[in-house]
């Protein structure tokens, strides 16, 4: 692992689809299921530095999670296209609509973060809850990959090219 290297943004991606998909399940608002991550997740550890490796970054959490309610009319609206056939997001799985979903947030606000790391943040937070050869995984993959062309299509032109 690299010296430099932080764990937290990970943990903070999956602790964000986790309330992600939290809220749509209890139907919550988002500063409720934030203050109930708070209250009952990620207790002091005995190890400060596996606290540290274990605790997502507290502003960064709730960005991503205010966002992601916030904004669901334009992360819906950007995943459209990204639907095959007459496939809705509404009718992905709930994890998948929290992982695209919260994917789709940081794709649209957070400029300052590459578009690939994004997508491959992301798919590793699917490897979490899927098998790493399941099509679930690719389907995130493949959403992701066109809404990242469409939202940010600069990033993804060749040199000398223009988006």
């Amino acid at each position: 692992m690299p010296k430099n290297y932080d764990p937290r943004p990970a943990a903070t991606r999956l602790a964000a689809v986790q309330a992600v998909y939290e809220m749509d399940m209890i139907d919550a608002p988002a500063d409720d299921v934030l203050a109930s991550f708070a209250a009952e997740r990620w207790k002091a550890a005995d190890d400060e530095v596996a606290e540290e490796m274990a605790r997502p970054k507290p502003e960064l959490l709730k960005e991503l999670v205010r966002g992601t309610a916030a904004r669901a009319a334009d992360i819906d609206a950007a995943l459209r296209p990204a639907m095959t056939g007459s496939r809705t997001v509404g009718d992905m799985e709930q994890i998948v609509q929290a992982i695209v979903r919260t994917a789709t947030y940081e794709l649209l606000a957070r400029a300052n973060v590459p578009a690939k790391t994004v997508i491959g943040a992301y798919t590793s937070v699917a490897d979490a809850f899927f098998d790493a050869d399941g099509q679930q995984v690719k389907l995130i993959a493949g959403i992701l990959n066109t809404v990242a062309r469409n939202v940010r299509a600069g990033e993804f032109a060749h040199p000398g090219e223009t988006a």
